[in-house]
């Protein structure tokens, strides 16, 4: 994870038309064995997408096998993809899961924008997100000691232009992308879904 808020960090420094952000949130707890217990927890829970839409404020989350079949109930591996609806953006956006790092106490799931799986005949080469295929989304989670930090790290983030089918969607894909990161609705977005991942056993989540 250190590695990704690193690049992270370097990106946002650098002059260009790609760009990165973070979000994070942590939790200490009094003993390293309750949080070895809750961090084991929240792994299943990182590669059960239907447990996100509980924290998630603003998007809704679907999970598809590699054939673009539905399978909500299914654990996220590599070459699944994940429906998003980020409300009131005025479509489906879609990513695939690239990669599941699972060490002892760490675990990143790691996904980029992608075709869309259900389509009859997709063309893959034609990417339906806000952000290119460059981009990525690194979904961090870590315990060091007594306390739990999780983090939704994006990197080599840059506007989708090309793959859209007309004006609109130019123009909604400029506006998801650009007005959500520069007035921090996304960023503010994947903070509450940050902290709410991390009350585990906790009913009240948090509501911006």
């Amino acid at each position: 994870m250190q590695e990704l808020l690193d690049q992270a960090a370097q990106q946002s420094k650098q002059n260009s038309s790609a760009g990165s952000s973070v979000a994070c949130a942590n939790r200490a707890f009094v003993h390293n064995s309750e949080a070895e217990n809750i961090f084991a927890r929240l792994k299943q829970k990182l590669l059960q997408i239907k447990e996100w839409n509980e924290k998630s404020a603003l998007t809704s989350f679907q999970l598809f096998d590699s054939g673009g079949v539905a399978r909500q109930e299914k654990t996220a591996a590599v070459n699944d993809f994940i429906r998003l609806d980020l409300h009131g953006s005025g479509k489906y956006d879609w990513v695939k899961i690239i990669g599941v790092k699972d060490a002892t106490d760490e675990t990143v799931l790691t996904v980029k924008p992608s075709s869309n799986p259900t389509e009859k005949q997709t063309e893959t080469s034609v990417t339906s997100h806000f952000f290119t295929s460059d981009a990525t989304n690194n979904f961090c989670l870590r315990r060091r000691e007594n306390t739990i930090d999780f983090c939704v790290i994006g990197l080599n983030e840059q506007t989708n232009l090309a793959d859209t089918k007309n004006f609109i969607e130019t123009a909604r894909n400029f506006a998801t992308s650009n007005t959500g990161y520069y007035l921090g609705i996304q960023e503010a977005e994947w903070k509450t879904f940050c902290e709410n991942f991390l009350k585990t056993g906790e009913r009240e989540m948090v509501k911006e």
